[in-house]
């Protein structure tokens, strides 16, 4: 049986935790900054857990870490 690949895209993007969620972060925080509130940025810091029904597709773009 051949290795499983891993869709690099998603390592970047999501991660699993030790209980099984799926979270994502947030978009916007990179850069031009200077007009959003400092509330705005630290918000976008924080990490949310995805919806229920994308947990599948997304832990099967990653077999090895924690998508069984």
């Amino acid at each position: 049986m051949p290795k499983m690949k891993t869709l690099k895209s998603a390592v970047r993007r999501i991660k699993i935790t030790g209980t099984g969620k799926v979270m994502a972060f947030k978009s916007g925080k990179r850069h031009q900054n200077t007009g959003k509130s400092g509330d705005e940025i630290r918000g976008k810091g924080k990490g949310f857990v995805l919806a229920h029904s994308e947990w599948a597709r997304m832990k099967k773009a990653l077999p090895y870490k924690g998508g069984k």
